[in-house]
């Protein structure tokens, strides 16, 4: 199964400390997350798969194109693991 890669960058700061942006892909680079931040929510992220027969599409994994707000960064990395399993296996 293809694990996922995670990157992180730095995004702006809040409070006077820094604040980053979190992605991933799997390994086959079919399925990508986005994490993000918010001040009133917490963390959520974005996932779509990249549809290797059609080039230039994207399917959202994610109800209504939008975040799906986790609370926790932690949260966040667990679902996104699910997410990629569930789509290793096939769906």
């Amino acid at each position: 199964m293809a694990k996922l890669v995670w990157a992180r960058t730095r995004d702006d700061e809040y409070n006077g400390r820094p604040t980053y942006e979190y992605a991933a892909c799997s390994e086959d680079r079919q399925v990508e997350f986005f994490i993000t931040w918010a001040y009133d929510a917490g963390f959520g992220f974005t996932a779509i798969r990249r549809d290797p027969e059609k080039p230039g599409t994207v399917e959202y994994l994610t109800p209504r194109y939008g975040i799906q707000w986790a609370r926790t960064l932690t949260n966040c990395k667990a679902q996104c693991e699910k997410i990629n399993e569930r789509y290793q296996n096939g769906k």
